[in-house]
């Protein structure tokens, strides 16, 4: 019998360029890694940096924070690489709109129209999340490493944090 758990990785960065590398030590028990979702807070920007959700009205490039890249003790190869962005300001670009009935407009409902998308704010995070699948089996350690871009982007120090939610399937202990 297997469960599921997640294990949390936070990284900070406050510098431009700033580079971290990280281990991610599993539990001995670990059976394979099942998936990998990002996360972002940004904490501190310079006045000159736009976030995204000023944004949001036009259709433009999506700033991206940086890139996360793990690997394994066991095996010498990038298992898993992504790029970190702060929000997709493009959501709902060329998205079907939802016209309000002539009732919801009668009653003068105050509900969302489907013309704007900021009304998703049930999500922790703004957004909903979506795991990367994987299937990486027998590893104990996961060596990481993140590099900033958006400091490098800007020329200046931008301080934000990257969580790296690691998914994996641990074996249930048989005793119980």
């Amino acid at each position: 019998m297997m469960k599921e758990q997640v294990i949390i990785q936070a990284i900070s960065i406050s510098k431009r360029g700033q580079q971290n590398f990280f281990q991610v030590k599993l539990p001995r028990d670990a059976h394979k890694i099942v998936g990998i979702e990002t996360g972002l807070n940004v904490l501190n920007v310079p006045g000159y940096f736009i976030p995204a959700q000023e944004l949001s009205k036009l259709v433009r490039r999506n700033n991206l924070m940086g890139v996360v890249q793990l690997s394994i003790s066991e095996k010498p190869d990038i298992f898993y690489s992504k790029e970190i962005f702060e929000k997709d300001i493009n959501i709902g670009a060329g998205e079907i709109k939802i016209i309000p009935s002539p009732v919801m407009m009668e009653k003068k409902v105050d509900q969302p129209d489907g013309n704007n998308f900021d009304y998703f704010t049930h999500w922790t995070h703004g957004t909903k999340r979506e795991e990367d699948p994987l299937n990486i089996c027998d590893c104990s350690v996961i060596n990481g490493q993140y590099k900033d871009a958006i400091g490098e982007y800007f020329q200046t120090d931008v301080s934000y944090k990257v969580l790296l939610y690691i998914w994996i399937e641990r074996k249930a202990n048989q005793q119980q």
